[in-house]
Order: structure tokens, then C-alpha cells, then sequence
């Protein structure tokens, strides 16, 4: 099993403009790839740290996911518009791939 994570820092004051982008951001993931999103936000530690998390049987599935993801102009615009937003803190965005162990 393959966890995809991509963790947040949310600039302050941005938490409700946040929470409307993740929820576009996983509409869209579903709808070009089929792949179910989970939003996290943190509650004890540092305020405004949210967590998008999917999960994948295999690499190779990722891999599709995340190639499609990639090639749709559509969502590449999503994606920058949040940076021109000011939504997230600048260098704290950072994405991780994990491999559960049998």
C-alpha cells in the first residue's frame, strides 16, 4: 500500500480560504482520477498545519494518479493560484510518498 501525503502551512488569518481550496483541490483529484482525498488539519502542535492524504495499492497507480494530475491545465492553474493567493506560508508546502510495511 503506497500513502501520499502533501503538508500545509496555512498563513494566518487563512485557515477559511484554506479549507475551501483543499475541498476544490479534492473534488478535482476525484474527478480526474478517481482517487478518494483526505483533508487533515492538526489539532495539537502548530496552528494551521493541514494534511492531504490518498492512498494507493500500487506505485504504478500513484504514478497514473499523479501523471494525469499533472497534465491537466485546469488543475495546474488551481495549484497556482493558491501560491498567488498568499493562502500558504512560502517554503512550507512539502509532499511525501510512504510505503506501508507487511
Amino acid at each position: 500500500m503506497i500513502y501520499s501525503t502533501i503538508s500545509f502551512t496555512v498563513a494566518p488569518g487563512k485557515n477559511f480560504e484554506a479549507n475551501e481550496y483543499f475541498h476544490t483541490v479534492v473534488r478535482q483529484v476525484k474527478k480526474l482520477t478517481g482517487t478518494e482525498v483526505s483533508i487533515l488539519q492538526q489539532l495539537a502542535g502548530p496552528m494551521g498545519h493541514f494534511v492531504l492524504s490518498s492512498t494507493y495499492d500500487t506505485l504504478a497507480e500513484w504514478d497514473q494518479a499523479r501523471t494525469k494530475i499533472q497534465h491537466d491545465t485546469s488543475f495546474q492553474k488551481l495549484v497556482a493560484e493558491a501560491g498567488k493567493d498568499g493562502v500558504f506560508v512560502p517554503g512550507s508546502v512539502t509532499a511525501s510518498l510512504w510505503q506501508k510495511q507487511q
